[in-house]
């Protein structure tokens, strides 16, 4: 018998999209269906997905100003764990971090991962032109070995703006490139050689 997990399932509440997109130019270029569980469960039972392991989307919670952000991660974790709870046979969820605010983030990878027992986290090619293997990430990634966690890298939109100029959506051609560019920097900057696991 096989058992289908999704592991790149977006939970987009009105209290993210709200804060984190406009109407009128959806980060991505293209404007999400309004979520709720109930859509969810309905195309995973259409799509044949066992569980899902929910994740927010681009471009992650920090717009500019630490404190909203660390207050956004923490309400959209606590929608995830409340979605576990209700429906366990069917959700999981990766904890959003207020990069890059670094202590922000450490406090919110205690919380969603401690308290809220969250399944791993979901982290940006880039927050707001900084990438992952930025220098200044090094105490998230060491603290994420520490504790052997689940990463789940989500492309961002490049922080250049002639990446955006062909007129298409990020997700057809700027979404691979800027998780490369993210990957290519992690390795020449040796994180994954730091935190091997």
């Amino acid at each position: 018998m096989s058992f289908t997990i999704d592991v790149h399932q977006h939970m987009l509440p009105d209290i993210f999209y709200r804060a984190t997109n406009d109407a009128h130019s959806p980060v991505g270029g293209i404007a999400p269906a309004p979520w709720s569980k109930e859509s969810a469960l309905s195309f995973m039972d259409d799509a044949g997905i066992d569980v899902a392991i929910t994740s927010i989307s681009t471009p992650g919670v920090h717009m500019g100003d630490d404190a909203a952000a660390r207050d956004l991660a923490r309400r959209v974790n606590e929608l995830s764990a409340g979605l576990i709870q209700e429906r366990p046979d069917r959700f999981g969820g990766y904890a959003a971090l207020p990069l890059p605010d670094v202590d922000g983030a450490l406090r919110e990878l205690e919380y969603g991962l401690d308290v809220l027992q969250l399944d791993g986290v979901v982290l940006f090619s880039n927050v707001r032109g900084i990438y992952l293997g930025d220098a200044r990430f090094r105490p998230l990634f060491d603290e994420l070995e520490r504790r052997k966690a689940v990463v789940f890298i989500h492309p961002n939109a490049s922080p250049d703006a002639s990446a955006h100029n062909l007129g298409l959506p990020d997700t057809l051609i700027d979404f691979t490139a800027d998780t490369t560019r993210a990957v290519a920097q992690m390795h020449y900057g040796h994180t994954f050689a730091r935190t091997p696991t």
